[in-house]
């Protein structure tokens, strides 16, 4: 009997020990799935602050580049008689600066201001007038005469705040030489910092409750995205306070969390600094919804941990809140896998987006100058052939000043409709800027591209714009030549379609291999 007794002691003495031993497996196992878990999803927060932080002072500082890219193509073409001091420089000549600097300028909206100046400092031409604001040529800009053994490339100033707008500005500047290398004159850019951030998050919004912020080397703020939100510029104060402790470590690969004492909005916040100048973009990406969702999976946690103690009695009814409990760990698993593949179809949308003209469909200027280094890259390898088509729709602008902005958006699509059907399968059309379009023909030699132009050219003029009466284009064409840049073939077709425009418009004109000017048809 007694020893009956002992063997069910015995034997509940062990169920007792199973029970607990698998009550604290299960814990166990919860625990280092909600660590886990956790961890996961907080690496991958990590991961995409800091890849948006990159992203954004990669874009930004392109903005930057491209103002400076400019100043280089336009101090690359002027000629030595056209940087002759004030008074000797003939009025068809300002006239002519003032047309680039105008061109250049819509083509880049950040730039506030861009004049051209002698020696000594004298404005030349400007647009929309000169650095300094005068509204008459010739006055000296704030900028000291040039120095002979001062750098020629472009130089970019400490940011600076427009007394007239409010707006934060940093002004680039290039030094220009002439053939015998003493400093011919300079090109002077204000560019609008603010835009530059700006333009970037016009095409990827920021989610709900994000902010992003770019700052000097001193840590002031210059521009907080999203504008004219409370909440937006107090967070942006904030995190002015933990930057600055960054900036000053130079840690600009850390990402730390930062709690607002208004509200208690919780950010992960990182910096990066832009490649070649002396700024910061600071990234804050709001960071409640997870930790709600956190503390909830803690909750969670904490009911499993008790139930897990309850069920020493019960083992069944133990397994199944286990098995229960772990199919929310793998739902909430599969949520965040679900998240993050959304995530990147958004991103591989928003770059296809990017890539495009959204008014008309065409690539956009960014997308066509990496396809033309590489139908140059090709050329070089293979000695393929191929030219370029530069085409302007001639006086644009009274159509938007007669019929209104949206039938000149509405002749922009049009326009961009017939040339995609006059193109060939392999030619790449873009809007290049404004009422400006370019066209890389694959293949074509200069007769075979100035047949394509007149083919496009006619089909415009007999193509129907209702309610404009009639629409022409001018082109301008050239054919790559060996050893050419692409800023090289860029100057031949826009020298020959400003040969077009100023021949009558509506007309075709190619550069030869010499690169002089032949009319081709009226």
């Amino acid at each position: 009997m007694r020893t009956l007794v002992a063997r069910r002691l015995s034997c509940l003495s062990s169920s007792a020990i199973a029970t607990w031993a698998t009550a604290l497996a299960f814990i166990a196992i919860l625990l280092a799935g909600w660590m886990h878990t956790k961890t996961t999803v907080e690496s991958q927060l990590h991961r995409q602050v800091l890849t948006v932080a990159r992203f954004a002072a990669e874009r930004t500082a392109i903005a930057f580049d491209s103002v400076g890219a400019t100043l280089q193509t336009i101090g690359d073409g002027l000629q030595a008689d056209d940087l002759a001091s004030f008074h000797r420089l003939a009025p068809d000549q300002r006239l002519a600066l003032q047309t680039i600097l105008i061109r250049a300028r819509g083509r880049n909206p950040g730039l506030v201001s861009l004049v051209i100046t002698d020696p000594t400092g004298r404005v030349l031409a400007g647009s929309p007038f000169h650095a300094d604001g005068s509204a008459s040529a010739g006055r000296r800009t704030d900028i000291s005469p040039l120095m002979q053994d001062e750098r020629h490339d472009p130089t970019v100033s400490a940011p600076f705040r427009d007394p007239t707008s409010g707006m934060w500005l940093v002004r680039i500047t290039l030094r220009i030489s002439n053939p015998g290398g003493m400093t011919a004159g300079m090109l002077i850019a204000n560019v609008a910092i603010d835009e530059a951030l700006a333009n970037f998050f016009s095409r990827y919004p920021l989610a709900e409750g994000d902010m992003i912020a770019l700052h000097d080397a001193s840590d002031r703020s210059l521009t907080v995205v999203p504008k004219n939100s409370s909440a937006g510029i107090r967070q942006a104060d904030e995190v002015d306070r933990v930057v600055a402790g960054a900036l000053a470590a130079e840690r600009i690969e850390d990402v730390r969390y930062l709690t607002s004492p208004n509200n208690g909005s919780v950010h992960l916040v990182a910096s990066r600094r832009l490649a070649g100048y002396p700024f910061y973009v600071v990234y804050g990406k709001n960071v409640d919804a997870w930790l709600v969702k956190w503390r909830q999976e803690q909750f969670v946690l904490a009911l499993a941990v008790f139930a897990a103690l309850i069920v020493t009695a019960a083992i069944t009814t133990g397994i199944q809140r286990r098995l229960t409990l772990t199919g929310q760990l793998e739902k909430m698993r599969g949520d965040l896998e679900n998240s993050n593949t959304a995530l990147r179809s958004t991103l591989a949308t928003a770059e296809l987006l990017a890539a495009r003209d959204q008014l008309t469909g065409l690539c956009n200027r960014r997308n066509f100058d990496q396809r033309l280094e590489g139908a140059i890259a090709r050329s070089a390898r293979h000695g393929d052939r191929f030219s370029l088509l530069m085409i302007d729709i001639d006086h644009f602008k009274n159509i938007n000043d007669h019929y209104g902005h949206a039938t000149g958006d509405d002749v922009l699509r049009r326009f961009g409709e017939v040339l995609s059907e006059r193109l060939r399968q392999n030619d790449i059309a873009a809007r290049w800027g404004g009422e400006e379009f370019a066209v890389l023909a694959d293949g074509a030699n200069l007769e075979n591209a100035r047949l394509l132009a007149e083919q496009i050219r006619e089909s415009v003029a007999m193509t129907p714009f209702p309610p404009v009466p009639r629409v022409t284009v001018s082109v301008g064409v050239a054919e790559y030549q060996e050893g050419e840049s692409g800023d090289d073939l860029l100057r031949h077709a826009d020298k020959a379609l400003y040969g077009a425009k100023r021949n009558g418009r509506n007309r075709v004109i190619a550069a030869d291999s010499n690169q002089t000017l032949k009319l081709q048809s009226a």
